[in-house]
């Protein structure tokens, strides 16, 4: 893996700020809904149809037990999630940074390195989904 630091060309945009914002606006809008106790409780379909919790059940609470700052609970209602949710946080301050900075980071994989980055992603979505069914979530 190969890290450079290089200057932002003029006008290309900030994904990070940029996804800040929408996230921003529409988990405010949720957060809202949810002070009001009128946040819709939507089941799962796949857990209606197979009787076992889908890759991504739990992730409305993890958003809630964090809106709570219950960081324990949020864990364990989906690992995985919640982990994403910490690397949209560090994203977002790479957004900081490059705003500020005027450069940005570029990531060079290899093709192997890049095979067993997805691999391993693979991996963990599945140790993520197995971790749903064994809690019962």
């Amino acid at each position: 893996m190969k890290l450079r630091n290089i200057k932002r060309k003029k006008g290309e945009l900030n994904l990070p700020l940029i996804y800040l914002l929408v996230v921003g606006v529409c988990g405010l809008f949720f957060y809202l809904l949810y002070l009001l106790n009128t946040l819709p409780q939507i089941p799962c379909a796949f857990k209606a149809v197979t009787g076992s919790p889908c890759p991504t059940c739990g992730s409305t609470r993890v958003v809630l037990n964090l809106f709570d700052l219950d960081i324990y609970s949020a864990f364990h209602c989906n690992p995985l999630f919640f982990l994403v949710s910490i690397v949209f946080i560090a994203w977002t301050l790479y957004g900081f940074y490059m705003l500020f900075s005027g450069k940005k980071v570029e990531v060079t994989l290899s093709k192997k390195e890049g095979l067993f980055f997805r691999l391993g992603l693979a991996i963990l979505f599945l140790l993520n989904w197995v971790y749903l069914i064994a809690a019962g979530v």
